[in-house]
């Protein structure tokens, strides 16, 4: 239910509640070796303690897909800002609105998510994890901080690398736009420019989608294969 794209607001909560309880039910017989020695021999408040720290990890693990989305969205909206996409557009797969290039950028991730079938990638790594955090175990706060600032950064940077064409085109339009104005300064040179700059920005979406979406997908795969 914590999921990306599982976790979209378009999915209805119901839906989710279904994903989550199949998911269970499917991932159960395979997990069922080493989990029911641990729960037939604990005791009830220690059932209770291992039920606490079975979901803070799934939720710290959700937290880690999160994060490359998250981060995505966030730099897909600087991006849409340097080339101009500044306006708030119609609400597609977060609560808030964004510019219509960040919106188009990461429902495109989200589309392709199952498109690829990393989303059954995402079941998989759900059942490795038990081999990684054996049941019965403790949820160390300070090490699940460490792996999810850790995720963060790489999240960040991933992000930081895949749209840093839009920024470098960003810097390069405003002091040229910028320049031309102290030069010129009679002529409305915003307003001028502007749909150049728009144009300019689509042309760049264009040639780099494909590798955007390609590289995202990459450090994502990272994410599924180390969590």
């Amino acid at each position: 239910m914590a999921m990306p794209a599982f976790s979209s607001p378009r999915v209805m909560i119901r839906v989710r509640l279904f994903i989550a309880i199949s998911a269970t039910l499917a991932i159960s017989p395979l997990i069922m070796v080493v989990v029911e020695p641990v729960i037939a021999a604990a005791p009830l408040d220690e059932l209770l303690r291992i039920i606490v720290v079975e979901l803070l990890i799934g939720f710290l693990i959700a937290s880690f897909g999160r994060a490359f989305f998250a981060t995505l969205q966030m730099m897909a909206g600087a991006a849409a800002n340097a080339s101009s996409y500044n306006m708030a557009g119609p609400i597609v797969e977060e609560f808030q609105q964004l510019p219509p290039m960040a919106g188009l950028i990461t429902l495109t991730a989200t589309a392709m998510l199952f498109i690829t079938g990393a989303h059954a990638d995402i079941f998989v790594g759900l059942a490795e994890s038990y081999r990684t955090i054996p049941v019965g175990g403790d949820f160390v706060p300070a090490a699940a901080l460490d792996q999810f600032s850790s995720k963060l950064m790489r999240a960040m940077l991933l992000a930081l690398r895949i749209t840093s064409p839009f920024l470098v085109y960003g810097v390069i339009v405003n002091l040229t736009v910028g320049l031309t104005n102290r030069l010129m300064p009679q002529m409305p040179v915003y307003f001028v420019a502007l749909p150049a700059v728009m144009m300019g920005g689509l042309f760049i979406l264009w040639q780099v989608i494909t590798e955007l979406m390609r590289l995202f997908y990459a450090g994502l795969g990272d994410w599924l294969v180390l969590q």
